[in-house]
């Protein structure tokens, strides 16, 4: 939605996420909150021998953020983060973040929400069920179907199916399924994308679907 800031969130407070926030933030950008640790991010920001400026969002409108300048939303972390160091005690941080984020695009605060890199292990290890973003959104939202889409400026790839073993797909795939996955891949590229008369190519699972 135009005029809300973005929300993005770190995903494992261990790996990358935290570190690519921070260097994102030191261009100048769209007006984003970021949801995670206010601390860990100072932490982080200090490692990497980046100046960073945390400030707490308190539901404020935002302009284009200034680099350097971090509006955050604060989450607790339930266990002291070592970078590189994976723990379990943390996998609820990650969800605690997500779903911040999630509600407050329902809720209509943030326009949009991007997503750090998560570990699906050590979320699964900690007893959370969690496949993978795209399902979580889609349980989150109360939706019957969600599309991934993997994007560039010239070509956009809708995913059929999703975080499946390859031995799995072939019983997975219906016209039904097929049927919602082009009906919201068709939707979305012209409301979204702007594409009047979209192309859409269906890629065969079976070799021969071109005979």
């Amino acid at each position: 939605m135009p005029g809300l800031p973005l929300t993005i969130t770190p995903g494992e407070p261990a790996g990358i996420g935290p570190d690519l926030l921070i260097q994102l933030c030191q261009q100048q950008a769209v007006p984003h909150v970021l949801i995670a640790n206010a601390e860990l991010l100072r932490q982080r920001a200090g490692q990497l021998g980046l100046q960073v400026n945390v400030q707490a969002w308190q539901g404020e409108e935002l302009c284009a953020a200034e680099p350097g300048n971090l509006w955050v939303h604060d989450v607790a972390l339930n266990e002291t983060v070592n970078a590189g160091l994976l723990s379990v005690q943390n996998a609820k941080y990650v969800i605690d973040c997500l779903d911040v984020a999630i509600d407050g695009c329902l809720q209509g605060r943030f326009g949009g929400m991007v997503t750090g890199p998560v570990h699906k292990g050590v979320i699964n290890e900690a007893g959370l069920a969690f496949s993978g973003h795209t399902e979580y959104l889609q349980e989150r939202c109360g939706v019957e179907r969600v599309v991934m889409m993997l994007a560039t400026d010239s070509l956009r790839v809708a995913l059929a199916t999703t975080h499946l073993p390859l031995r799995d797909v072939a019983a997975t795939l219906t016209q039904e399924r097929l049927r919602q996955v082009l009906h919201i891949l068709l939707h979305d590229l012209r409301s979204t994308f702007g594409i009047t008369r979209p192309k859409i190519l269906v890629a065969g699972l079976n070799p021969h679907a071109g005979e």
